[in-house]
């Protein structure tokens, strides 16, 4: 019985990590060209898509093989001018966190936007439903600053987001809470912060950093 239980101990600790890769996606911002993209990383069984969170746009599909370390990609179709030459990354997962470090790529279109990066895993967010008389109380103007605004709207039971000086077109929020939201476009989660009388006071948005806007309407 003993040993039947380190063997189950030791295929636990020792399970590859590429087994933790397949079936699995991943976000971050990406530099692309002068563009930050919010991205997603798609793993597939031997195959990767990276697309855009807000519109799911594909940008590249690649082929990968892999170790427990390291994994290969040659294009198969997309933007970058990569053709049939092989990239090779090492990856290291920790937590709910995916980075990727350059090893050797000749295709500088994709080593260039890739390398040392560092990508949150992806959750899904079908959204749940919240009362319009909830939703109401979050309708205002928010700021980080007075040049860059951002105005909350309520539309036939449905919150949305527009910042014209921050390249930010009407987008609809999906609810994670009564109190969170999801801003696809963004990729981010939103929380509504409200005062000791109950009043809304503040929005803060989970990106690569915290950024917190006040409301001032």
């Amino acid at each position: 019985m003993k040993n039947l239980l380190l063997i189950f101990i030791t295929t636990f600790l020792f399970t590859p990590v590429f087994a933790q890769l397949e079936n699995t996606r991943w976000k971050t911002i990406l530099q692309i060209s002068s563009d930050a993209v919010n991205a997603i990383i798609d793993f597939r069984k031997d195959s990767i898509l990276l697309y855009t969170v807000a519109d799911s746009t594909m940008i590249e599909t690649m082929s990968y093989t892999k170790d427990d370390t390291s994994f290969t990609l040659v294009k198969i179709d997309g933007r970058s001018e990569c053709g049939n030459t092989a990239g090779n990354y090492k990856y290291a997962i920790k937590g709910d966190k995916l980075s990727l470090t350059l090893l050797d790529d000749a295709c500088y279109d994709r080593s260039s936007v890739i390398e040392n990066t560092v990508w949150a895993k992806w959750k899904n967010y079908p959204g749940i439903k919240v009362a319009e008389t909830i939703l109401k109380q979050y309708t205002g103007v928010y700021a980080m600053d007075k040049d860059h605004p951002i105005t909350i709207s309520l539309e036939q039971g449905v919150l949305y987001a527009e910042g014209k000086n921050n390249g930010l077109p009407k987008s609809p929020f999906t609810p994670v809470t009564a109190s969170k939201f999801f801003l696809k476009i963004a990729g981010a989660e939103m929380d509504f912060i409200k005062d000791a009388n109950g009043n809304v006071v503040k929005l803060i948005s989970h990106e690569k950093e915290d950024h917190e806007l006040k409301k001032i309407k």
